[in-house]
Formats: C-alpha cells, sequence, structure tokens
C-alpha cells in the first residue's frame, strides 16, 4: 500500500468518516491531498505561533486550527475556507498582540493559507464574489501587513485577481466553443442519418413499392389479358391484388417514417390484435388451411403490443406457407387483463427445405426481437410431432425500461 492509500484509510477510519459529507469529500484525492498539506501547517503554526503572537498556551491548538485548516476546503467549498480564513486573520489580528519584531498580524501559515484560499476563490469561487473577494483580501492586507510592505502585497493580489479573471473567462469561452461543436457535430451526425434514410426509403421504393404495384395491375387486368380465365380463377388474382396492395400501403407507410426525422413522423395507423382477423381470411383466400381462434377480443391492447403480436402471426403463416405448404395451420389469440398469447402451429406436410429466397432466415429472429422489445418471449422450435410452433406471451403492460431498450 502506497503513503497516499494508507492516509486516505488513516483518515476514513476517523469517526466522521462515517458521514456521508465526509465520505464525498475524501472520495476526491485531491481534497485529500489537501487535507494533508493543512495538517502539515497545522502542525508548523501550533509550536511556532508563540514567537509570532502572544497566546494563552490552552488556546494555541485552536489559533492554529483557524489559521491552517481552511486550505482543506481550497478545492471543494473555496469560497467558505476564504471567509473562514479572512474572519480568523481579522480575529487573531485584533485578539492577539504579536511578539516584538514580528510586523505581521498573522502568523506566516495564515498568510500561506489566506493566499491559497483566495487564489482558489478566485478560479472556483461564485464568479459576482470574486470582486469582493479581492476587495476583502486587499483590505485584510492593507490592516495586517507591514506598511512598507502593504502597497506591494495589494498590487500582487490585483495582478493574481486580474490574471484568475481572465483565466476564467478563457476556460469559459474554450467551453462554450466545445459545446457548439459538439452540438454542430450531431447535428451533422443528425442530417447524414437522415440522408441515409431518405436515400434507404428512395431505394425500397424502387425496388419495392414499383414490383408491388406492377403485382398489383398484373393481378387485377389478367382476366382481360389472359383468355380461358374463370370466376374462380379470376377471384384468386383479385385476393393476390388485395393482399400485395396491404402490402404495398404497409411499405409506403415504413417509407414516410424512413423520409422525415422522428420527432415529425407522421402517425400511420399500425396493425394490432384487431387485424389479425382480417389477416387470417386473406391467408385462407390463398389457400392456406387455418384453424383459427381468439378469446378476451374486446379486452383493450396497447398498440405496441398489439402490432407486435399482428406480426409474429403474419411471419408465423408465412413461414408456415413456405416451409410447409401442404400442412394444416392453427392460430390462437388469448387476450387477458395481463397477457397477450399467440400460438402458431403447422401440422407436418410436404416440408420445403430449401428455401427458395436465400436472403431470408432472419423471421425467428425478428419475432425474438420484437417481442423482446415489449417485455415479451417467443419460443418457436419443432413441436415434436413432425410440425412447427410458434408461441409468444407478449405482458399487457410492457415495462417502459424493455421498451426503450428494444428502439
Amino acid at each position: 500500500m502506497s503513503r497516499r492509500q494508507s492516509v486516505v484509510a488513516a483518515l476514513r477510519r476517523m469517526p466522521l468518516a462515517s458521514d456521508p459529507a465526509v465520505v464525498a469529500f475524501l472520495a476526491r484525492p485531491v481534497n485529500v491531498a489537501l487535507t494533508v498539506v493543512a495538517l502539515i501547517m497545522f502542525s508548523v503554526a501550533w509550536p511556532t505561533l508563540p514567537i509570532t503572537h502572544r497566546v494563552l498556551t490552552v488556546l494555541l491548538p485552536v489559533v492554529a486550527a483557524f489559521a491552517s485548516l481552511p486550505i482543506m476546503l481550497a478545492w471543494a467549498r473555496p469560497a467558505l475556507g476564504w471567509a473562514i480564513s479572512v474572519a480568523a486573520a481579522v480575529v487573531i489580528g485584533i485578539a492577539f498582540a504579536p511578539v516584538d519584531g514580528w510586523a505581521w498580524h498573522v502568523q506566516v501559515v495564515h498568510v500561506i493559507a489566506l493566499l491559497v484560499l483566495t487564489t482558489a476563490t478566485f478560479l472556483r469561487g461564485p464568479i459576482r464574489l470574486t470582486p469582493v473577494a479581492w476587495a476583502v483580501t486587499c483590505l485584510v492586507t492593507l490592516i495586517g501587513a507591514p506598511r512598507t510592505a502593504a502597497a506591494g502585497w495589494i498590487a500582487g493580489v490585483t495582478v493574481l485577481f486580474v490574471i484568475c479573471v481572465l483565466l476564467r473567462v478563457l476556460i469559459r469561452s474554450r467551453r462554450q466553443l466545445a459545446e457548439e461543436t459538439e452540438l454542430k457535430d450531431v447535428a451533422a451526425s443528425r442530417g447524414a442519418v437522415l440522408a441515409e434514410r431518405a436515400r434507404i426509403a428512395r431505394d425500397l421504393h424502387d425496388v419495392v413499392a414499383h414490383r408491388m404495384s406492377v403485382v398489383v395491375v398484373a393481378a387485377q387486368t389478367a382476366r382481360y389479358r389472359v383468355d380461358g380465365v374463370t370466376d374462380t380463377v379470376d377471384a384468386e388474382f383479385q385476393s393476390i391484388a388485395g393482399m400485395a396492395r396491404e402490402a404495398l400501403d404497409e411499405v409506403r407507410q415504413m417509407l414516410g417514417v424512413l423520409r422525415v426525422d422522428d420527432d415529425a413522423a407522421p402517425q400511420a395507423p399500425t396493425p394490432g390484435v384487431a387485424d389479425i382477423d382480417r389477416l387470417i381470411e386473406a391467408t385462407r383466400s390463398a389457400g392456406v388451411p387455418i384453424d383459427y381462434a381468439v378469446t378476451g377480443r374486446d379486452t383493450p391492447v396497447p398498440e405496441t403490443v398489439g402490432v407486435v403480436a399482428y406480426r409474429i402471426v403474419q411471419e408465423g403463416l408465412a413461414n408456415a406457407a413456405r416451409h410447409a405448404p401442404s400442412a394444416p395451420v392453427s392460430v390462437a389469440v388469448d387476450v387477458s387483463p395481463t397477457a397477450v398469447s399467440v400460438t402458431v402451429r403447422n401440422g407436418p406436410g410436404d416440408v420445403v427445405t430449401a428455401d427458395p429466397h436465400p436472403a431470408g432466415g432472419h423471421g425467428i429472429p425478428g419475432m425474438e426481437e420484437r417481442a423482446h422489445a415489449v417485455g415479451g418471449s417467443v419460443e418457436a422450435a419443432p413441436d415434436g410431432r413432425g410440425g412447427f410452433r410458434v408461441a409468444a406471451v407478449l405482458p399487457s403492460r410492457p415495462p417502459l425500461a424493455a421498451i426503450t431498450a428494444g428502439r
């Protein structure tokens, strides 16, 4: 253990060290160093005080303490330490006469402590107090210093005051410049993010929205372009067009959010638990056999939880249709005052082992991320009977910490 650590440990074992204010004071190394300096100055002031002033023996430690110990506050509370030192200098100069041959009203230790505390007050004290500190210090110096040296000490205190004020102005201007530079950097970064979002929106619009628009038009005009289209086939084409339009609307909503800032983003309607019925019917019309059951339909669900439940069902149906197109699918949604439970299960069927879309594979992680964002959980695994099961539990009142962490 180093010498400084030994001193800190010894100070913290003192009875007052259990006080929170004392603990906070000793937590800073600079305060500990100033405390050590003050104790050293106290050990010098006590035995030398009889050489400079006529003080009763019983009062020697008290006078020495007021002369030296205020320097402990030079960093933490400089204005308070300076006020104590000035008051002590006035009282000592009035109450105790100097020994013959000593021209100062206070001893050398007190002069050093007062000079250090005055400098600290100029640099760290309230800015409105610095002129008062300068004036009072000059007055105390004029009264307590020898007449031949008073003018020089006052000039020195004045120069010290001017230098400290200029340093404070310089530091403040540098700090303001750094803050303004940081604000400009943040604004530039924000502009770059918005520009990137706008670029992504344009690319998505070109790649996705335009092609889906073509799908909608092709499905709606199939009966006019292709001979022999029956009513059943035409209904199938119209169903495809309807699902494509819904997907196109969702893509456009997302693009709208990407194109503007977060604070100005339009509040586009988001799907919820009530929209799962429409999703089930659209998927059934595409030829997927679905057994659907919902309980607690009238129970209110927060919008953030409702959209997560909808997306999990949507992704579960998409995965079932992609990987096991001939398998029956069951969807169960249970809404209670405390949680929303979603289960999507597909039975064994003609499982497609090769994903025709190599860029896929993000469905289950996406469901997990959405669920975790509202404080819920998702389990996606084979059900042991040749099928696959996705089960999610979402709290009806998601914790704020989970929502913040999921953004």
